[in-house]
């Protein structure tokens, strides 16, 4: 984008730049006639200057309102200016005309344009104005004195243009510039938001008497929330995890949470999997070298065999079952979250979901979707009663999400324990959203 089409493209169209100069040579021939110690000799070149600013300006809107703002025929538009200037100096007294200095609006319009030209265009439009006295006719002695002024305004005004001109011309190369490392930035984002991307959990399949959905739409291109499930030797893995702040710095550290929490497949113990990332935690980003300062991650990390559901919960507080038999349990704790350095234990805690129990994990951006008030376990399970299989009520917040403006990442996981009316071998295939994708995770 060079820096005409910059200027011309946001809101500095030809109208806004000519109606100045419209405004003051109206007001010229107001004072001209009415000011008696004003000299007017020629109000028909008057009337002929204000006629010439009209037309002028007619034509900044035209160009404007038919989007040729970036048109070379724009510059139409100074020439008249000049040339109305010229007749108006020489109709209100020549060397005693007052309104000489009002050249210095068209000549920051041409000037201000890129191209070395423009700097010429705009001495000869100056010179113009001088010349139209000298053109049309003035005494002997007069002509000295105004080619005198000739030279001396061209090159005042000629140096104004370059100054002008070579500001515009910076001004333009740090532009592109900036332009050109946005657009390596955006590259970059874009990449980091494919990674992780991918990092989102593959299908489950197989998985008999439960269904799972999930999605996670990041508020930004990158998020700091993520979720995760995957297969352990006597069941599965879930993980919803929520990183303070968000961006890359905040991306990464997900990341890195979700690989510690992955490599405790093993350890059948949830809170287990919590010290290890804790750990790594303050090991790798201690320091903030992840650009957050401090890298503290909310976690609700469960793992589910058979119908017995052994979870731990850093700082999160936001799960909450709803039991076939009408009633409603919420999974909250009092541990901290993890990476702040302060606990490095967590309280493992089991539970059991029995035929037709729901459980809904999220993060704290749902809050804000229903106005960050304590009340959205109330919405939620409003929602889920409706339909209680997990693809509906992931389904209903992620089309809330994208309707109402949110500033922080959205992240749901739900599980149910199938009906006593269903097949034993019920699959839980899955396919988890995208982040920033346009659907989340259903079963198949």
């Amino acid at each position: 984008m060079t820096l005409s089409t910059y200027l011309q493209r946001y809101s500095v169209t030809p109208l806004v730049k000519q109606a100045p100069l419209t405004v003051l040579v109206a007001l010229a021939a107001v004072l001209s006639l009415t000011v008696p110690q004003l000299v007017v000799s020629s109000e028909p070149g008057l009337y002929l200057a204000v006629e010439l600013i009209v037309a002028a300006t007619v034509c900044a809107w035209v160009m404007t309102a038919k989007g040729l703002a970036l048109s070379p025929w724009v510059n139409i538009v100074p020439a008249l200016d000049f040339l109305a200037l010229g007749i108006l100096r020489w109709s209100t007294g020549s060397a005693a005309s007052i309104f000489t200095a009002l050249v210095v609006l068209p000549v920051v319009w041409l000037a201000a344009q890129e191209g070395r030209r423009f700097v010429a265009f705009a001495a000869l439009g100056t010179a113009l104005v001088i010349l139209t006295p000298f053109i049309v006719g003035i005494g002997d002695g007069d002509r000295v004195i105004e080619l005198l002024r000739l030279v001396i305004v061209v090159l005042v005004y000629a140096s104004l243009a370059a100054v002008v001109n070579e500001l515009s011309r910076q001004f333009g190369i740090q532009l592109r510039l900036t332009q050109a490392r946005e657009k390596v930035i955006q590259m970059e984002l874009n990449r980091a938001a494919e990674v992780q991307r991918s990092l989102l959990p593959q299908a489950l399949s197989n998985v008999s008497g439960y269904s799972f959905a999930g999605t996670c739409l990041p508020a930004a291109t990158v998020g700091g929330d993520f979720f995760d499930w995957y297969r352990t030797d006597d069941g599965v893995a879930i993980t919803l995890g929520d990183v303070m702040g968000k961006g890359v710095g905040a991306g990464l550290i997900a990341a890195a949470v979700r690989a510690v929490l992955r490599s405790s497949r093993i350890d059948p113990d949830p809170s287990a999997a919590l010290v290890r990332a804790s750990e790594g935690l303050s090991t790798d980003f201690s320091d903030g070298s992840a650009g957050t300062g401090t890298a503290f991650t909310t976690l609700f990390h469960a793992r589910l065999s058979g119908n017995v559901l052994r979870w731990a919960d850093a700082g999160h507080g936001l799960t909450v079952v709803l039991r076939d038999n009408g009633s409603v349990e919420r999974l909250s704790t009092t541990n901290l979250p993890v990476g702040i350095g302060i606990e490095d234990t967590w309280l493992t805690k089991e539970t059991h979901l029995e035929s037709g129990d729901l459980i809904v994990v999220f993060s704290d951006g749902v809050l804000d979707l229903f106005g960050g008030g304590l009340d959205t376990f109330d919405h939620i399970v409003q929602l889920a009663q409706k339909d209680l299989r997990p693809s509906a009520i992931v389904t209903a917040l992620s089309e809330l999400a994208r309707s109402t403006e949110h500033e922080d990442d959205v992240t749901v996981v739900a599980i149910r324990r199938s009906p006593v009316w269903a097949t034993q071998e019920t699959r839980a295939d899955v396919t988890p959203v995208a982040f920033g994708g346009e659907s989340f995770s259903t079963p198949q």
